[in-house]
């Protein structure tokens, strides 16, 4: 397994000294070099992967100039921990450094970074004079890296970044497994990843049954806080258990884990695509556990504004706007309607049900959870049939232009659709949970106006839905 460390030194015998020493150690090291404060803010901000920073603190600001001095190696120290929080930092000081050391220690957390049983500084300090220890240091990183690839991972037909194999990889050693079997479960639009990994021991025992949710640091640990905050006011048996959050070993990139109980092999797109029977119980199931997070809510008076602001932000909203003529938005969005604002799951597409063969649900990732309109998640749910990327693709022809122009006329709308049962079942759990039609009609139209801001969008079928639920609102008036 490949070793990837960034040296920041402008010393160039002083950087081959430590291009030694890395050469020597297990494994193979990749070894980049930044001469400066700005190759190193460079190197930091690219999209390539790193292992460890070696840090000299005193370089200059950019290769070549005369103003080194450690301040600027503080600096490229704050960039770090800034972008890549999860990378161990190895500082080389020197004494006019030694003003820093102070702050630089409230950074350092004792870690089992790789799974390896034993906690190691995420910070660690040598003094230059003493390079000749720094082997010493290094090595017990060194081989857990490599150790790390004891564990056999099986990819399937997935593609893994770096950072995505190492985490992956760590959270498979953490809880004793040898053997990790990845599929995917589906990101959505984000730039998170959601996988599902079946962990083994060395005697082919499952270990675990995981759903990962792999991102930035930051909304790694809001996935955590919205998971205790909000998941845990449902019946655990439809809220995986959390088993990990990973923060370390993995550059830039965070995991959290979650523990499935087994059986739970299919999605929600995969009952609306091949079990029409069983659609219509799976949406009743979620909507029963979902049910605590509603009960008992008042309805309150919200404007469509602020529906629409649950799931896309203003400044996005007026680029939609402008891009396509939307001019009867602004006079709608500012009408307040009865609501209930309740917890929801916010992004509740069919990926992110997956079902037993019993027909027991469990929901999964919840980097949305919060706040909303209750009537948010079932038209999420109705319509990701036809906008998310991995839904089950409807046939040919539906719905027609003139459908989706008559989306509040059920039995008109559902006319040849493949799954009358899911979008029946949808539309009637939003109308148990929303206060009215109107509710329903701007949960409908927050998520059609979100839809416009993404490239792969059918853009003709969004709009025609849009005018569509426009009608219903205004036959409810």
């Amino acid at each position: 397994m490949t070793i990837y460390v960034l040296v920041v030194e402008d010393d160039d015998d002083f950087v081959e000294e430590i291009q030694n020493i890395l050469g020597a150690l297990p494994g193979e090291c990749s070894t980049d070099v930044a001469r400066s404060r700005d190759e190193a803010f460079a190197r930091l901000d690219a999209d390539g992967f790193l292992d460890l920073v070696i840090l000299d603190l005193k370089v200059p600001t950019v290769n070549g100039a005369l103003d080194a001095d450690p301040e600027h190696g503080h600096s490229v120290f704050n960039r770090i921990r800034t972008v890549a929080p999860g990378t161990p930092i190895f500082v080389l000081t020197g004494s006019p450094a030694e003003d820093f050391i102070p702050e630089l220690l409230n950074n350092q957390q004792q870690i089992d970074i790789w799974s390896e049983g034993r906690k190691t500084g995420n910070i660690s300090f040598l003094k230059k004079y003493r390079v000749n220890e720094c082997y010493d240091l290094l090595e017990p990183i060194a081989n857990a890296i490599v150790r790390l690839s004891d564990v056999e991972l099986d990819r399937g037909r997935m593609n893994l970044t770096t950072a995505e194999d190492r985490l992956i990889r760590i959270f498979t050693k953490k809880f004793h497994g040898v053997r990790c079997v990845v599929s995917s479960l589906g990101g959505g639009l984000s730039d998170a990843r959601v996988i599902r990994l079946r962990l083994t021991d060395s005697q082919g025992v499952q270990v675990h049954d995981a759903v990962a949710k792999l991102t930035g640091l930051q909304a790694v640990r809001e996935e955590g806080e919205r998971y205790d905050n909000f998941m845990a006011r449902l019946d655990p048996a439809v809220t995986p258990r959390k088993l990990a959050t990973l923060e370390f070993g993995a550059h830039k990139l965070a995991g959290v884990f979650f523990g499935l109980a087994d059986g739970f092999l299919e999605s929600g797109f995969d009952i609306a695509r091949y079990d029409r029977e069983r659609a219509g119980t799976m949406i009743e199931n979620v909507s029963a556990a979902t049910a605590r997070w509603v009960a008992e809510v008042p309805e309150t008076r919200r404007t469509i504004q602020q529906f629409r602001q649950r799931v896309l932000d203003d400044a996005s909203f007026e680029e939609i706007r402008a891009a396509y003529g939307l001019d009867w938005v602004q006079d709608f969005e500012a009408r307040e309607i009865q609501s209930r604002w309740a917890c929801v799951h916010g992004d509740l597409h069919g990926c992110n049900i997956l079902v037993a063969a019993e027909g027991a649900i469990v929901l999964i990732d919840y980097g949305d959870v919060g706040e909303g309109p209750a009537s948010l998640d079932p038209v999420t749910l109705e319509l990701s049939l036809l906008f998310h990327p991995d839904a089950a693709r409807p046939a040919e022809g539906w719905p027609t232009v003139e459908q989706a122009k008559a989306w509040g006329a059920l039995d008109a709308y559902v006319v040849d659709c493949p799954f009358p049962e899911f979008v029946r079942g949808c539309r009637r759990w939003a109308l148990n949970v929303g206060a009215g039609s109107r509710d329903v009609a701007a949960s409908a139209y927050s998520y059609l106006v979100r839809q416009m801001k993404y490239d792969d969008t059918n853009k003709a079928l969004s709009l025609a839905l849009l005018e569509g639920v426009k009608s219903f609102y205004d036959e409810s008036t």
